[in-house]
């Protein structure tokens, strides 16, 4: 391949995955303005972070992790907040030229396009690499960023979560870590401590999954040459250029770090989720979610079982259900691993550790956390059947047989205890993980681990698509490439979902033009995250705030009374004495509160704004309810 067309290959790629994201994330790109993707609460937290980070970096320039118009009159932190700055910054450049929701529906867009480019260019280095030719990686690293790019946890994630969404910067970090292993240069040793800052920039968890990643890949081939626990481990030049880059992406790191540790104690609240939250299942591995395609064509139980996981396990998270990994997809996995992949059972293992870990603290079938011990004896025979150790020895093929043989008289008659079939918890590695590890005993979300399993299983998937085409390539050489590239659409088709929700934005009543031009000072009571969206309408302190985690200071201003009654909490409606009356009135006047802004009408809370607090009711239609305080 001549170096020009190295170079237009990448425009082509870019294209590619511009027409591929329109596709997979439809009607998106006919919908820029007045739209807004997915148009959930972390939607409109979203679009107001875009907002704020102009705000703070060009308009009053100001620290932009403090933010003292929320929480009013206290002010809100959003330290451990997923503020995701690599991506809002956007807003800085974007906000003068479009209006806030089609900045939000760019960035988000253009996420999937960069992540597909970036895959490719890992997973083209990867192939190239191993031997093969320029133009069959390049068309087969276009099928393997596929399954990375468009997997059902990306196209989940992006309907709420913009810093999840943000993926480009995994295989860009990886491309260069591999690099300077290999090579040694100073430039992929200064890109890989960029894409970890960039990492770090878009999602906290994101940094220490490149950097569990990294560690284990090190460590691994450190085994090929000897033990880690050695005195000629550091002689190892692979080991000492692993250092230089830890130290090297740490570097780059501190400057975001410094702030985050100083304001990590006390430890911010968990308000959203613990540490052993969403957790996959075994068989969601292998059936589609509500929001797939698929869905309507899945046998009954198998649709029973999609909706029971958004019921039960995501009921309030139904982002978390993407963990589909594919029918055809995995078995092309298979076959590039029986056609050979260079450090394929090092891929595989990863894949496979990390799709465990997302199971979390206990094994889960069938939505049960409590299963027949077969599992168990099933696990012990597939371990004896495929640990390369044991294929040698005497034994196995004895053991295998009365394992295999114990295996079916458990399933065929149930094994008992006390007359009872017996259920037992099987606990899972990330029981012990979120506390060996940094920030997941905080509130670890172990259902994201997926992501590395779909990253391994993309590379095994390119090496699976150039196989296929090499195979072809001995007839004709454009033939291998079309083969390549029709792998291709293995992941897209079963990876495809439905119709993306782009809802319209709020059109605002003219209540809000009142409020905006209401001299200062003047502040606004509300209920949810739409109000503090509305904050970039008419400008005003809000007393709510959407936080990831709650800091300590905030945590009293939240359960206070007033506050809890404002968002609707049933606990705050009591009976009010005269003292507590009183005190209400005087605060709101005290901190100027002019306004209560509920996007959610119901008897109960307006007689408790009426009498309560003195509330007289100015504007009431299908999207917000609005009264006026003296």
């Amino acid at each position: 391949m001549s170096p020009l067309m190295r170079r237009v290959l990448h425009p082509l790629v870019l294209l590619t995955f511009f027409a591929l994201s329109a596709f997979h994330t439809w009607p998106l790109v006919s919908q820029m303005k007045g739209y807004v993707m997915g148009g959930r609460e972390d939607v409109y937290m979203n679009m107001w972070h875009l907002w704020w980070m102009r705000q703070a970096l060009w308009v009053q320039p100001q620290n932009p992790f403090f933010v003292p118009f929320l929480h009013w009159p206290l002010g809100a932190e959003l330290y451990w907040h997923t503020l995701a700055p690599a991506k809002t910054l956007w807003g800085v450049v974007l906000l003068p030229f479009m209006s806030v929701e089609t900045a939000y529906n760019v960035v988000l867009f253009g996420s999937f396009v960069l992540t597909g480019y970036t895959s490719w260019l890992l997973l083209r280095y990867l192939l190239e690499r191993a031997g093969h030719g320029p133009w069959l990686a390049a068309a087969a690293a276009l099928a393997g960023a596929c399954v990375f790019n468009f997997s059902r946890y990306h196209l989940t994630h992006a309907t709420a979560h913009l810093n999840l969404t943000a993926l480009e910067g995994l295989p860009l970090y990886l491309l260069c870590f591999f690099r300077w292993l290999d090579e040694g240069k100073r430039k992929w040793l200064v890109g890989l401590a960029l894409c970890a800052l960039y990492v770090l920039l878009c999602d906290y968890y994101y940094l220490v999954y490149i950097a569990l990643f990294s560690l284990l890949w090190v460590v691994a081939e450190r085994w090929k040459r000897g033990p880690l626990l050695s005195l000629d481990t550091w002689k190892d030049p692979l080991v000492r250029r692993a250092a230089v880059a830890g130290i090297a992406a740490g570097l780059a790191c501190v400057p975001p770090m410094v702030p985050l540790l100083l304001h990590a104690f006390p430890a911010p609240l968990q308000i959203h989720h613990g540490d052993s939250d969403y957790f996959t299942d075994l068989y969601a591995f292998f059936i589609p979610d509500t929001r797939s395609a698929w869905m309507a064509d899945l046998p009954a139980k198998a649709r029973e079982f999609s909706l029971n996981v958004m019921r039960m396990k995501m009921s309030t998270n139904l982002e978390e259900t993407g963990t589909f990994l594919g029918w055809l997809t995995p078995l092309l996995a298979v076959f590039a691993l029986w056609r050979g992949v260079p450090e394929g059972r090092r891929w595989l293992g990863l894949g496979l550790g990390f799709a465990v870990l997302s199971m979390g603290t206990v094994l889960n079938i069938g939505l049960e956390d409590r299963v027949s011990p077969v599992v168990l004896l099933f696990a012990v025979a597939l371990a004896v059947a495929l640990v390369p150790a044991w294929r040698e020895r005497v034994w196995r093929r004895d053991v295998l047989l009365l394992l295999a043989l114990a295996v079916y008289l458990a399933l065929s008659e149930p094994l008992t205890a006390f007359n009872v079939p017996l259920k037992v918890q099987i606990p899972m590695p990330y029981v012990v993980f979120k506390h060996v590890v940094p920030l997941f005993s905080r509130g670890g979300m172990p259902v994201r681990f997926i992501l590395l399993t779909l990253l391994s299983l993309s590379v095994l998937v390119a090496f699976a698509a150039a196989h296929a085409g090499a195979w072809a390539s001995r007839r004709d050489a454009r033939l291998g490439v079309a083969v390549a590239l029709a792998v291709a659409l293995i992941p897209n088709v079963e990876y495809r979902g439905l119709q993306m929700v782009v809802p319209s934005t709020p059109r605002l009543p003219p209540v809000f033009d009142e409020i905006r031009d209401a001299p200062m000072p003047a502040a606004v009571l509300t209920d949810n995250v739409q109000g503090q969206w509305e904050q970039m309408f008419h400008g005003k302190p809000v007393s709510y705030a959407r936080l990831s985690r709650l800091p300590v200071r905030e945590s009293a201003l939240v359960n206070s009374r007033l506050i809890r009654a404002a968002e609707g909490m049933r606990n705050a409606f009591g009976t009010v004495t005269p003292e507590e009356r009183d005190e209400m009135r005087r605060y709101l006047k005290e901190h100027h509160f002019k306004w209560y802004v509920t996007h959610y009408f119901h008897p109960i809370r307006h007689q408790f704004i009426t009498d309560e607090l003195g509330g007289e009711m100015v504007h009431q239609d299908g999207y917000v309810t609005v009264y006026r305080f003296p």
